[in-house]
Protein backbone atom coordinates (compact mmCIF):
# COMPACT_ATOMS: atom_id res chain seq x y z
CA UNK A 1 0.00 0.00 0.00
CA UNK A 2 1.12 3.58 -0.96
CA UNK A 3 1.50 6.26 1.92
CA UNK A 4 -0.87 8.51 2.09
CA UNK A 5 2.59 10.91 2.98
CA UNK A 6 6.34 11.12 2.58
CA UNK A 7 8.34 12.84 4.78
CA UNK A 8 11.49 13.80 3.23
CA UNK A 9 13.56 14.86 6.51
CA UNK A 10 17.03 16.87 5.43
CA UNK A 11 20.23 16.64 7.88
CA UNK A 12 23.59 18.34 7.69
CA UNK A 13 25.99 18.08 11.25
CA UNK A 14 22.46 17.55 12.89
CA UNK A 15 22.14 13.86 13.50
CA UNK A 16 20.75 14.61 16.76
CA UNK A 17 17.95 16.89 15.44
CA UNK A 18 17.01 14.89 12.89
CA UNK A 19 16.78 11.67 14.96
CA UNK A 20 14.13 14.09 17.15
CA UNK A 21 12.22 15.13 13.98
CA UNK A 22 11.84 11.48 13.11
CA UNK A 23 10.69 10.64 16.26
CA UNK A 24 7.65 13.58 16.31
CA UNK A 25 6.83 12.39 12.67
CA UNK A 26 6.27 9.10 13.75
CA UNK A 27 4.16 10.07 16.75
CA UNK A 28 2.10 12.07 14.50
CA UNK A 29 1.85 9.55 12.17
CA UNK A 30 0.28 7.36 14.99
CA UNK A 31 -1.78 9.73 16.75
CA UNK A 32 -3.42 11.45 13.36
CA UNK A 33 -3.92 7.44 12.02
CA UNK A 34 -1.43 8.89 9.14
CA UNK A 35 0.09 6.06 6.94
CA UNK A 36 3.40 8.30 5.85
CA UNK A 37 7.06 6.98 5.52
CA UNK A 38 10.25 8.72 6.46
CA UNK A 39 13.05 8.77 3.86
CA UNK A 40 15.70 10.76 5.91
CA UNK A 41 19.01 12.58 3.67
CA UNK A 42 22.40 13.15 4.94
CA UNK A 43 24.15 15.51 3.04
CA UNK A 44 27.53 14.64 3.59
CA UNK A 45 28.23 14.66 7.14
CA UNK A 46 30.49 11.62 7.85
CA UNK A 47 30.85 8.61 9.22
CA UNK A 48 29.85 9.87 12.56
CA UNK A 49 26.80 11.29 11.68
CA UNK A 50 26.18 8.14 9.04
CA UNK A 51 26.25 5.84 12.17
CA UNK A 52 23.71 7.56 14.03
CA UNK A 53 21.37 8.42 11.58
CA UNK A 54 21.43 4.51 10.31
CA UNK A 55 19.45 3.95 13.73
CA UNK A 56 17.20 6.88 13.55
CA UNK A 57 14.07 5.14 12.69
CA UNK A 58 13.25 6.14 9.03
CA UNK A 59 11.95 3.83 7.00
CA UNK A 60 14.58 4.72 4.05
CA UNK A 61 18.35 6.24 4.98
CA UNK A 62 20.00 7.99 2.27
CA UNK A 63 23.26 8.77 3.06
CA UNK A 64 24.90 11.15 0.42
CA UNK A 65 28.77 11.08 -0.46
CA UNK A 66 28.75 14.84 -0.67
CA UNK A 67 27.07 18.28 0.83
CA UNK A 68 25.05 18.69 -1.84
CA UNK A 69 22.92 21.41 0.19
CA UNK A 70 19.32 21.44 1.40
CA UNK A 71 18.23 21.57 -2.30
CA UNK A 72 20.18 18.58 -3.12
CA UNK A 73 19.08 16.34 -0.05
CA UNK A 74 15.81 16.97 -0.89
CA UNK A 75 16.02 16.04 -4.47
CA UNK A 76 17.63 12.98 -3.57
CA UNK A 77 14.19 12.16 -1.09
CA UNK A 78 11.86 13.19 -3.64
CA UNK A 79 13.25 10.68 -6.28
CA UNK A 80 13.01 8.06 -3.58
CA UNK A 81 10.17 8.94 -1.65
CA UNK A 82 6.37 6.94 -2.92
CA UNK A 83 3.64 9.54 -2.27
CA UNK A 84 1.94 11.71 -3.85
CA UNK A 85 1.78 14.14 -1.26
CA UNK A 86 5.31 15.77 -0.19
CA UNK A 87 6.38 16.88 3.11
CA UNK A 88 9.50 18.54 2.69
CA UNK A 89 11.70 19.54 6.40
CA UNK A 90 14.56 20.57 7.93
CA UNK A 91 15.91 18.68 10.40
CA UNK A 92 15.73 20.87 12.98
CA UNK A 93 11.70 21.00 13.79
CA UNK A 94 9.40 19.46 15.83
CA UNK A 95 6.46 18.68 14.98
CA UNK A 96 3.36 19.26 17.21
CA UNK A 97 0.25 16.93 17.17
CA UNK A 98 -2.19 17.67 14.37
CA UNK A 99 -0.05 19.38 12.27
CA UNK A 100 0.79 16.60 9.52
CA UNK A 101 -2.94 15.52 8.92
CA UNK A 102 -3.78 19.82 9.06
CA UNK A 103 -1.15 20.93 6.14
CA UNK A 104 -2.42 17.67 4.07
CA UNK A 105 -5.85 18.77 4.05
CA UNK A 106 -4.43 22.40 3.17
CA UNK A 107 -2.39 20.96 -0.10
CA UNK A 108 -5.99 18.67 -1.05
CA UNK A 109 -7.10 21.97 -2.35
CA UNK A 110 -5.71 22.23 -6.26
CA UNK A 111 -4.93 25.83 -6.14
CA UNK A 112 -2.75 25.86 -3.57
CA UNK A 113 0.54 25.20 -4.59
CA UNK A 114 2.46 24.24 -1.13
CA UNK A 115 1.91 24.85 2.46
CA UNK A 116 3.82 25.66 5.80
CA UNK A 117 2.89 25.62 9.69
CA UNK A 118 3.14 28.42 11.94
CA UNK A 119 6.86 27.51 13.68
CA UNK A 120 7.68 28.05 17.47
CA UNK A 121 11.30 29.58 18.47
CA UNK A 122 10.82 28.33 21.29
CA UNK A 123 9.29 25.05 22.84
CA UNK A 124 7.15 26.79 25.55
CA UNK A 125 5.31 28.49 22.27
CA UNK A 126 5.98 31.88 23.61
CA UNK A 127 8.15 33.27 20.35
CA UNK A 128 6.54 32.87 16.80
CA UNK A 129 9.18 32.83 13.79
CA UNK A 130 7.83 34.49 10.34
CA UNK A 131 5.93 33.01 8.19
CA UNK A 132 7.94 34.02 5.36
CA UNK A 133 9.95 36.76 3.62
CA UNK A 134 9.21 38.28 0.10
CA UNK A 135 12.11 39.53 -1.56
CA UNK A 136 12.19 42.12 -4.44
CA UNK A 137 14.92 44.52 -5.49
CA UNK A 138 13.46 47.97 -3.49
CA UNK A 139 12.69 45.98 -0.56
CA UNK A 140 16.55 44.38 -0.81
CA UNK A 141 17.49 47.75 -1.44
CA UNK A 142 16.27 49.32 1.62
CA UNK A 143 17.28 46.20 3.67
CA UNK A 144 20.69 47.44 2.69
CA UNK A 145 20.35 51.18 2.97
CA UNK A 146 18.90 50.68 6.96
CA UNK A 147 19.42 53.91 8.24
CA UNK A 148 19.69 56.62 5.56
CA UNK A 149 15.34 57.02 5.52
CA UNK A 150 14.47 56.24 9.29
CA UNK A 151 10.46 57.23 8.14
CA UNK A 152 10.58 54.75 5.30
CA UNK A 153 12.14 52.03 7.41
CA UNK A 154 9.38 52.24 9.93
CA UNK A 155 6.44 52.18 7.18
CA UNK A 156 8.24 49.08 5.75
CA UNK A 157 8.57 47.85 9.06
CA UNK A 158 4.52 48.35 10.33
CA UNK A 159 3.56 47.14 6.92
CA UNK A 160 5.36 43.74 7.62
CA UNK A 161 4.60 43.77 11.18
CA UNK A 162 0.80 44.12 10.27
CA UNK A 163 0.82 41.08 7.72
CA UNK A 164 2.43 38.58 10.18
CA UNK A 165 -0.19 39.59 12.82
CA UNK A 166 -2.89 38.93 10.00
CA UNK A 167 -1.15 35.50 9.25
CA UNK A 168 -0.22 33.94 12.37
CA UNK A 169 -3.91 34.97 13.52
CA UNK A 170 -5.65 33.79 10.73
CA UNK A 171 -3.52 32.35 8.20
CA UNK A 172 -3.98 32.62 4.65
CA UNK A 173 -2.05 33.24 1.06
CA UNK A 174 1.23 34.96 1.13
CA UNK A 175 3.91 36.06 -1.26
CA UNK A 176 6.61 33.70 0.77
CA UNK A 177 6.70 30.82 2.89
CA UNK A 178 9.54 29.72 5.16
CA UNK A 179 11.31 26.50 3.87
CA UNK A 180 11.37 24.92 7.19
CA UNK A 181 8.59 22.73 6.38
CA UNK A 182 6.62 22.45 3.28
CA UNK A 183 3.77 20.44 2.26
CA UNK A 184 3.31 19.87 -1.05
CA UNK A 185 1.58 17.62 -4.02
CA UNK A 186 3.97 15.84 -6.25
CA UNK A 187 2.54 16.98 -9.35
CA UNK A 188 3.35 20.44 -8.09
CA UNK A 189 6.72 19.08 -8.29
CA UNK A 190 6.52 17.69 -11.96
CA UNK A 191 5.15 20.76 -13.03
CA UNK A 192 7.23 23.90 -11.60
CA UNK A 193 10.12 21.86 -11.57
CA UNK A 194 12.53 20.47 -8.29
CA UNK A 195 14.47 22.61 -5.78
CA UNK A 196 17.52 24.10 -7.85
CA UNK A 197 21.28 22.79 -6.53
CA UNK A 198 22.74 25.72 -7.69
CA UNK A 199 21.56 27.47 -4.66
CA UNK A 200 24.32 25.50 -1.86
CA UNK A 201 22.45 27.53 1.33
CA UNK A 202 19.32 29.20 1.37
CA UNK A 203 17.27 31.16 -1.50
CA UNK A 204 16.65 27.22 -2.87
CA UNK A 205 12.79 27.78 -1.42
CA UNK A 206 12.61 31.11 -2.39
CA UNK A 207 13.38 30.75 -6.22
CA UNK A 208 11.39 28.07 -6.06
CA UNK A 209 8.17 29.34 -4.62
CA UNK A 210 8.40 32.11 -7.67
CA UNK A 211 7.87 29.13 -9.66
CA UNK A 212 4.78 28.00 -7.99
CA UNK A 213 3.40 31.81 -7.75
CA UNK A 214 4.29 31.83 -11.66
CA UNK A 215 2.14 29.11 -12.53
CA UNK A 216 -1.11 30.38 -10.46
CA UNK A 217 -0.53 28.59 -6.98
CA UNK A 218 -0.96 29.92 -4.02
CA UNK A 219 0.86 29.65 -1.36
CA UNK A 220 -0.70 29.21 1.86
CA UNK A 221 -0.21 29.33 5.57
CA UNK A 222 -1.59 27.56 8.24
CA UNK A 223 -1.43 28.30 11.52
CA UNK A 224 -3.37 25.32 13.23
CA UNK A 225 -0.45 23.47 12.43
CA UNK A 226 2.58 24.12 14.56
CA UNK A 227 6.08 23.22 14.98
CA UNK A 228 8.88 23.95 16.82
CA UNK A 229 11.73 25.07 14.67
CA UNK A 230 15.05 25.03 16.02
CA UNK A 231 16.39 27.71 13.96
CA UNK A 232 20.06 28.47 14.07
CA UNK A 233 20.82 25.03 15.26
CA UNK A 234 21.68 23.96 11.65
CA UNK A 235 23.34 27.04 10.32
CA UNK A 236 25.60 27.49 13.15
CA UNK A 237 26.75 24.06 12.86
CA UNK A 238 28.94 23.91 9.47
CA UNK A 239 31.96 26.54 9.26
CA UNK A 240 30.81 26.91 5.44
CA UNK A 241 27.83 28.49 5.89
CA UNK A 242 28.74 32.01 5.52
CA UNK A 243 30.36 31.60 2.15
CA UNK A 244 27.66 29.01 1.01
CA UNK A 245 24.92 31.88 1.96
CA UNK A 246 26.82 34.20 -0.19
CA UNK A 247 26.94 32.46 -2.75
CA UNK A 248 23.35 31.74 -3.08
CA UNK A 249 21.98 35.23 -2.50
CA UNK A 250 24.30 36.52 -4.90
CA UNK A 251 23.23 33.59 -7.85
CA UNK A 252 19.12 34.79 -6.57
CA UNK A 253 19.97 38.39 -7.00
CA UNK A 254 21.63 37.91 -10.33
CA UNK A 255 18.32 36.09 -11.92
CA UNK A 256 15.82 38.19 -10.26
CA UNK A 257 17.35 41.70 -10.75
CA UNK A 258 20.24 40.75 -13.24
CA UNK A 259 23.20 41.77 -13.09
CA UNK A 260 22.80 45.18 -12.95
CA UNK A 261 20.81 45.14 -10.32
CA UNK A 262 22.93 42.98 -8.50
CA UNK A 263 26.12 44.96 -8.73
CA UNK A 264 23.54 47.90 -7.13
CA UNK A 265 22.68 45.47 -4.78
CA UNK A 266 26.51 44.36 -3.79
CA UNK A 267 27.32 47.71 -3.63
CA UNK A 268 24.58 49.25 -1.20
CA UNK A 269 25.71 46.56 1.04
CA UNK A 270 29.65 48.04 1.03
CA UNK A 271 28.21 51.53 1.85
CA UNK A 272 25.93 50.84 4.34
CA UNK A 273 25.26 53.07 7.01
CA UNK A 274 25.11 51.20 10.98
CA UNK A 275 22.14 52.17 12.89
CA UNK A 276 22.63 53.32 16.04
CA UNK A 277 20.20 52.37 18.84
CA UNK A 278 20.40 52.17 22.54
CA UNK A 279 22.12 48.65 23.55
CA UNK A 280 20.79 46.83 26.66
CA UNK A 281 22.47 44.73 28.81
CA UNK A 282 19.96 41.60 28.35
CA UNK A 283 17.74 40.44 25.65
CA UNK A 284 14.43 41.72 27.45
CA UNK A 285 11.49 43.94 26.80
CA UNK A 286 9.27 45.26 29.45
CA UNK A 287 6.16 44.46 29.78
CA UNK A 288 3.33 46.73 27.62
CA UNK A 289 -0.39 46.36 27.93
CA UNK A 290 -0.76 45.45 24.07
CA UNK A 291 2.27 45.70 22.52
CA UNK A 292 4.18 43.26 21.23
CA UNK A 293 7.94 42.42 20.66
CA UNK A 294 10.05 42.06 17.71
CA UNK A 295 13.03 40.24 17.46
CA UNK A 296 15.20 39.98 15.08
CA UNK A 297 19.16 39.92 13.72
CA UNK A 298 18.71 42.35 11.26
CA UNK A 299 18.96 46.19 12.19
CA UNK A 300 15.92 46.83 10.43
CA UNK A 301 14.00 44.28 12.65
CA UNK A 302 13.08 42.76 9.21
CA UNK A 303 11.70 40.04 9.04
CA UNK A 304 11.31 39.25 12.85
CA UNK A 305 9.90 36.65 15.08
CA UNK A 306 7.17 37.80 17.71
CA UNK A 307 5.72 37.43 20.94
CA UNK A 308 2.94 39.39 23.06
CA UNK A 309 4.47 41.74 25.33
CA UNK A 310 1.60 42.12 27.93
CA UNK A 311 3.70 40.22 30.22
CA UNK A 312 7.22 41.48 28.90
CA UNK A 313 9.63 39.46 27.03
CA UNK A 314 12.92 37.22 27.86
CA UNK A 315 14.78 35.69 25.40
CA UNK A 316 14.58 32.57 26.34
CA UNK A 317 17.67 30.94 26.80
CA UNK A 318 16.90 27.78 24.77
CA UNK A 319 16.98 30.81 22.06
CA UNK A 320 20.06 32.54 23.15
CA UNK A 321 22.30 29.32 22.99
CA UNK A 322 21.48 29.03 19.86
CA UNK A 323 22.05 32.21 18.32
CA UNK A 324 25.95 33.09 17.18
CA UNK A 325 27.79 36.10 18.28
CA UNK A 326 26.79 39.47 17.13
CA UNK A 327 23.93 41.88 17.07
CA UNK A 328 19.94 40.83 18.22
CA UNK A 329 17.91 43.88 17.58
CA UNK A 330 14.67 43.89 19.94
CA UNK A 331 11.90 46.23 19.47
CA UNK A 332 8.26 46.87 20.81
CA UNK A 333 5.15 47.71 18.75
CA UNK A 334 1.70 48.33 18.55
CA UNK A 335 -0.75 45.77 16.74
CA UNK A 336 -3.62 47.64 15.57
CA UNK A 337 -1.26 49.66 12.92
CA UNK A 338 2.23 48.25 13.10
CA UNK A 339 4.31 51.80 14.32
CA UNK A 340 7.60 50.75 16.21
CA UNK A 341 7.43 52.25 19.64
CA UNK A 342 10.59 51.14 21.06
CA UNK A 343 14.35 49.69 19.75
CA UNK A 344 17.53 48.13 21.18
CA UNK A 345 20.04 45.91 20.39
CA UNK A 346 21.40 43.50 22.78
CA UNK A 347 24.95 41.76 21.62
CA UNK A 348 26.17 38.24 22.41
CA UNK A 349 29.41 37.51 22.70
CA UNK A 350 31.41 34.55 21.97
CA UNK A 351 31.71 32.25 25.28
Amino acid sequence: MLPEVSAVVVSHLSAREAIDCVASLRRAFRAEGIVGEIVLVDCGSGLAETHALERGGADLFLPLAENRGYAGGVNAGLARARSFRILVCNADVVFHPDAVRTLLEAIDDPSVGAAAPLAFWDAEEHVRLPAGWSPSFLSDLAQLSIGRWPSRSEKRFASFAREMLRLWDRGGTTRQLSGAVLAVRREVFDRVGRFDERFPFEFEETEWEDRVRGCGLALRFVPRARIHHLWGASATASPETPERRFRSRRLYWRRRYGRFGRALLERAARVSRPTVVPRIAKPRLAARSGAWAAISTNPSVLPFAGSPLDEGFVLPEEIAMRLPPGSLYLRSFRPTDGRPLETFVWEKEER
